[in-house]
């Protein structure tokens, strides 16, 4: 018997709790029917169509040269030869760009602070930033507007999913404001993940006993279980994972739930994805063929 890391990790997290709380249809859109949000944002800020972006992205991946970029880019002639309408950034892929906006811009960043921290050209930051505010999310600036209207209205008082107040105490600012923007979402995720851990803790049961719990990263939980019984590992996945780790919430009257990806490993720098499936015996089998893909990358090194 050996034991086996089990990393539970919110997917795209603060990104979802925004979308509710923002109430912005496109971004609900994109959750409902279950889109790539990278790809969607880098087709809404772009232009571009998805298949070419999905296309490009199996090419370009996460590359940041600009040369290197232009010759990956030469397998596809429809971004050699972009239509004017398009935006292709030259810095990154356009999945990418989606990524990064998607990670950046719900907060208040503004371009130049954006070109900054993601080493691009002014230029382009400009037109992502733009392009995110505008014709992608247009309801992110507008909860943002309603975020300030509530700081003067409460006394800079907040109250994230959970019920649990901050009051922020900054001068008054875009420095105020951004921590603002960032408290419910950030706050929210933290809570799921803390009172998930609690309660795991807490519970004494034959499934929830042997695990160990290791860390928790802000986003993700990660635990420790013995490979003696898969059916047990399973069960305490789905009880910890689509259970503790994704409780409903509602916020303004929306009811949402955001979603938890499984992965399991021998150390955190080489981990597995695993399908987190309700089925015990399904998701059995999952981690056994995972266990063996990571045991077998083990004998490779």
């Amino acid at each position: 018997m050996s034991n086996i890391l089990l990393e539970f990790d919110k997917a795209g997290a603060e990104w979802v709790v925004v979308a509710y709380l923002s109430g912005d249809a496109r971004m609900l859109q994109v959750i409902s029917e279950g889109k790539s949000p990278h790809v969607e944002t880098g087709h809404l800020i772009t232009r571009v169509p998805h298949e070419i972006i999905l296309k490009e992205h199996k090419i370009v991946g996460s590359q940041t040269d600009p040369d290197l970029i232009i010759k990956l880019r030469e397998a596809i002639p429809e971004l050699m030869d972009p239509d004017p309408d398009w935006f292709v950034p030259r810095s990154m892929s356009i999945r990418q760009a989606g990524k990064k906006s998607n990670h950046g811009l719900n907060y208040g960043m503004r371009y130049r602070r954006f070109a900054l921290e993601n080493e691009i050209p002014e230029p382009e930051a400009k037109i992502m930033v733009e392009g995110y505010n505008t014709r992608a999310y247009p309801g992110v600036p507008l909860w943002q507007k309603a975020t300030q209207q509530e700081l003067k209205t409460n006394h800079r008082i907040l109250t994230n999913c959970f019920g649990r107040k901050v009051r922020l105490m900054d001068q008054w600012g875009d420095d105020l404001f951004n921590a603002a923007y960032s408290f419910k979402p950030q706050s929210t995720i933290g809570d799921i993940v803390n009172n998930a851990l609690k309660a795991a803790y807490r519970n004494r049961s034959p499934v929830f006993l042997p695990m160990d719990l290791l860390t928790q990263t802000h986003d993700s939980a990660t635990v420790q279980y013995p490979t003696s019984d898969w059916d047990r590992m399973a069960e305490f996945c789905i009880e910890f994972g689509l259970g503790l780790m994704s409780p409903e919430i509602e916020y303004n009257a929306r009811k949402f739930k955001v979603g938890t990806d499984l992965k399991i490993g021998l150390s955190w720098g080489d981990m597995v994805g695993v399908p987190l499936v309700e089925n015990v015996k399904e998701l059995s089998d999952g981690l056994q063929f995972a266990w063996e893909e990571v045991s077998n990358r083990r004998e490779a090194v």
